[in-house]
């Protein structure tokens, strides 16, 4: 562990002054700001740098926000690369936003380790007392929220607001049950059936998470997935999925030939430096073929930070893994984007899909994703087709794979090897 100044304190004794100032405050009715800052990209620099001098850079971190605050204030480390502040006697949002500025200004100078310059950038969550809450856990999970907010609409800082509360009382609930799920082996996968249009042949399948909670049953993704994505949960979720879909790559019954497994990703997994890495060992393990593995991330998803997707998106795609852009038409769709992106297939989104015989527009928007996407040398997948018209319509447009119910629904993965034997004997 690093080397903290003795006046920088950990999680616990955050909490146990949180209470102290709690008490204080409410004694004088006056306000405090609680900060949480993270350092940006810091698990990039632990693998790239080393673990002494991510423990050095830790240490500088810790003592420059030292530096930086008063005696009445409070510095403590409460996460691998998040630090909490408090500061007393802060009237409003206004002086705890000016607090920030001065935070983050004061960290753009680089750090100077082993006479190399590293240069950082942070995020800062906010959260006053008692304006947004007045108990210590509720402080610390809204400046998370803030936190997260920052992070998600690329600002700096952000201070926790109703329309932060992204995430319910329910929500929360719902985040301890995610975890029991996750540590109890709850998921499942289902498998909705891909085929070639033009063949009929079977082409692979996408692979899609399913929850069954004991006390409420069914939990649609919908739900559970956007408070995974906020509360972290979602990289134990993806993982598990991946190696679930890489499972069933190995296990493969030998009668059947093999088949393509997609599995959806998180745009947060994109920003993830280890996700390359935990890609590549998991299809080891399982002695998968890359090229049986395909990836699927939403155009919308894909066009936040387009730099980072690429670059990531690029490195999966050179070791052979199949990359496809899902609900494609309801993002950005610029061919300024289009022309470099890194990818094997566009799925086109099923709200163009369902009522394109009745909607002469969507009818033409499929057919202009079409004829680009074979410009581009990459397979078009047709998702929500829901019966036979539109399976003929699609195959004359010339979009290459179709998946919907007019094939199949998602189904357990018992039912989908009975339905392929069915499939593949009719």
């Amino acid at each position: 562990m690093p080397l903290f100044p003795d006046s920088v304190g950990n999680r616990e004794s955050l909490f146990i002054k949180l209470e102290e100032y709690i008490a204080s405050h409410k004694a004088s009715s006056k306000c405090f700001a609680l900060l949480l800052i993270n350092i940006n990209h810091f698990r990039r620099f632990n693998i790239n740098k080393g673990y002494q001098a991510a423990d050095t850079l830790l240490t500088a971190f810790s003592s420059r926000l030292e530096a930086l605050s008063r005696v009445q204030d409070y510095v403590a480390r409460v996460g691998n690369s998040e630090f909490a502040m408090i500061l007393p006697e802060v009237h409003n949002e206004g002086h705890a936003s000016l607090a920030a500025i001065k935070i983050l200004g004061n960290l753009k100078e680089p750090f100077n380790l082993d006479n190399e310059k590293i240069p950082t950038t942070a995020d800062i969550g906010i959260v006053l007392f008692p304006d947004h809450a007045e108990d210590t856990e509720n402080l610390f999970k809204k400046a998370e929220l803030a936190l997260s907010d920052a992070r998600k609409n690329n600002q700096s800082y952000a201070i926790y607001s109703s329309a932060t509360k992204t995430i319910g009382s329910n929500d929360w609930n719902l985040e301890s049950e995610l975890q029991r799920a996750i540590d109890k082996d709850q998921f499942e996968l289902y498998f909705q059936p891909q085929v070639f249009l033009n063949s009929g042949q079977v082409f692979g399948a996408e692979a899609l998470i399913r929850w069954e909670n004991g006390d409420k049953g069914f939990i649609r993704p919908d739900i559970f997935i956007p408070v995974a994505e906020h509360s972290g949960q979602i990289y134990d979720i993806t993982h598990w999925t991946i190696n679930a879909a890489l499972w069933l790559i190995k296990n493969w019954p030998k009668t059947v030939k093999p088949l393509k497994v997609a599995v959806n990703i998180s745009t947060r997994m994109l920003n993830e430096p280890e996700f390359v890495e935990f890609i590549v060992s998991a299809v080891k393990i399982y002695d998968a073929e890359y090229d049986r593995l395909t990836l699927e991330i939403t155009e919308s998803a894909l066009v936040e930070d387009m730099s980072t997707s690429f670059n990531i998106l690029d490195e999966l795609k050179s070791l052979g893994i199949n990359i496809s852009i899902d609900d494609f038409g309801t993002g950005y769709s610029s061919m300024a984007y289009f022309k470099n992106i890194p990818a094997n297939e566009l799925k086109i989104d099923q709200s163009f899909i369902r009522y394109m015989l009745e909607n002469p527009m969507d009818q033409h928007i499929v057919k202009t994703i079409i004829q680009m996407a074979k410009g581009f040398d990459l397979t078009v997948v047709a998702e929500g087709i829901e019966d036979k018209e539109t399976f003929d319509e699609l195959k004359r447009l010339g979009c290459d794979i179709a998946q919907g119910y007019h094939l199949a629904k998602p189904m357990p993965q018992d039912s989908f090897l009975k339905w392929l034997n069915n499939y593949l004997v009719e």
